[in-house]
């Protein structure tokens, strides 16, 4: 197996100078499919990291509003998901994804004419998952910066068995893991194993080797006079009978038994520095997948280190791809997804994805005191009003459970006890103005 790193020099040299040693690009993992998918086999931290973050992605999926729409609405909308089975496709999209570096959504939709553009007023059906070697760009490139679909093509064939089909542009969703450089001027992307395959080849051999220096851990010296003679004289097997008789009787008595003129020594290898070695490793091996040690590896927290920081950053990196990998097919569909119900998208329509953190008991109680008083002082100041203050607690998760069908009652509950107090205070300033009118008269 050819090995290609990633430094080299024209005369990397004892006391040759730093700049020397300059970077090359060799041969691309994400082009290699033979070597991606052995390690998909093979190798289960390359099949943990492109599994562990896509599932992160959905695990908590997400969170819709909209104050144009009634909570039962909003509940319906979740539930049509669950029909179609969105969170699932999504999953295995983004693992492909990551995988290859790049796949397609063809969206299926009630429509007969593909070729054509998406429209709102289509019906969703599903979603197919098509890896980038079945699609073929044949459309023309589209090379106005103002538009959405720079950069690509206006259509795309896809091959199934014998069969091709041509399809729109708008209606295949590609989903790239990383994007290729700029230079390489391409529309698909590089795989999240590209930036970790040195350092787990490097991770991969260490352990490897210190697998075997286990086996020799230990080694038995018998030193044999005329040992080369015996050999060249095609005793081999005798000598080998021998030393192994010899290792019988030492197991079985804890004796051994040699001529006068052999010799007999141990050799023992010590472990010292090793796991050091292998910790160091490791740890590239998780700096290159942006993820903590707990998670990829399944290690506890050692020394006084507690491990909140490492997840909390691996929760920012899952938000972070979130936003990048899942966000842009979610607002295709929640186009399709929202005529169908509502017979369009409200206006107000947003989302957020849930986070990955959960939230102690004590943090809560904490931070809801916090809230109330900091909330408290800025309504007595005529800064916020209540609706305000309800809309943050809704929004900031301290209070799920408040719908906006409660803030509206809220409101309403308000106006209808204005309306009975406005007539008391109209029948004052009628009183007001007529003794004003009164007194004038006296006068």
């Amino acid at each position: 197996m050819n090995i290609l790193d990633g430094i080299k020099s024209l005369a990397l040299k004892l006391g040759s100078k730093q700049e020397q040693t300059y970077y090359a690009r060799g041969l691309s993992l994400t082009d290699d499919l033979m070597q991606i998918e052995a390690l998909w086999r093979d190798n289960w931290i390359a099949n943990k990291v492109c599994i562990k973050r896509s599932e992160d992605m959905v695990r908590n999926w997400r969170d819709i509003f909209s104050n144009d729409l009634k909570s039962e609405q909003l509940d319906e909308f979740t539930k049509l998901e669950r029909r179609l089975k969105l969170r699932e496709t999504l999953t295995k999209a983004l693992q492909w994804s990551s995988l290859y570096g790049s796949v397609g959504l063809l969206v299926v939709t009630d429509t007969i004419n593909i070729t054509s553009p998406l429209q709102p007023t289509e019906r969703l059906k599903q979603l197919i998952i098509l890896p980038k070697w079945k699609i073929s760009p044949t459309g023309q490139r589209d090379d106005d910066v103002f538009s959405p679909n720079f950069g690509r093509y206006s259509e795309y064939t896809i091959t199934g068995g014998t069969q091709s089909v041509l399809v729109h542009h708008s209606r295949l969703l590609i989903i790239n893991a990383n994007d290729a450089p700029l230079s390489d001027n391409d529309i698909w992307g590089v795989s999240d194993l590209e930036k970790i395959i040195d350092v787990l080849k490097r991770f991969d051999s260490a352990s490897a080797n210190v697998g075997d220096l286990i086996f020799e851990s230990k080694i038995d010296i018998f030193k044999i006079a005329g040992l080369s003679d015996k050999i060249s004289a095609g005793l081999e097997n005798d000598v080998a009978h021998v030393i192994s008789a010899v290792q019988s009787i030492k197991s079985a008595t804890n004796s051994l038994l040699l001529d006068a003129e052999n010799e007999y020594d141990r050799k023992e290898l010590t472990f010292a520095g090793l796991k050091d070695l292998l910790t160091e490793f490791r740890n590239a091996v998780a700096g290159a997948a942006d993820m903590p040690v707990t998670i990829l590896f399944g290690q506890s927290v050692s020394g006084l280190a507690s491990g909140d920081e490492d997840i909390q950053n691996y929760h920012e990196s899952i938000h972070r791809l979130q936003e990048t990998r899942l966000r842009p097919v979610l607002e295709v569909l929640d186009t399709l997804l929202c005529n169908e119900l509502f017979g369009g998208q409200p206006d107000d329509w947003w989302f957020e994805f849930l986070p990955l953190t959960v939230v102690k008991q004590e943090q809560q109680v904490n931070m809801l005191n916090t809230f109330a008083t900091a909330a408290n002082t800025l309504i007595q100041n005529g800064v916020l009003n209540e609706y305000q203050v309800v809309n943050e607690l809704r929004e900031s998760g301290l209070f799920a459970n408040i719908s906006a069908d409660d803030i509206e009652e809220m409101k309403n509950a308000n106006e209808l006890a204005r309306n009975f107090e406005e007539p008391e205070g109209e029948n004052t300033q009628v009183q007001a103005r007529e003794d004003e009118q009164e007194n004038g008269a006296l006068v």
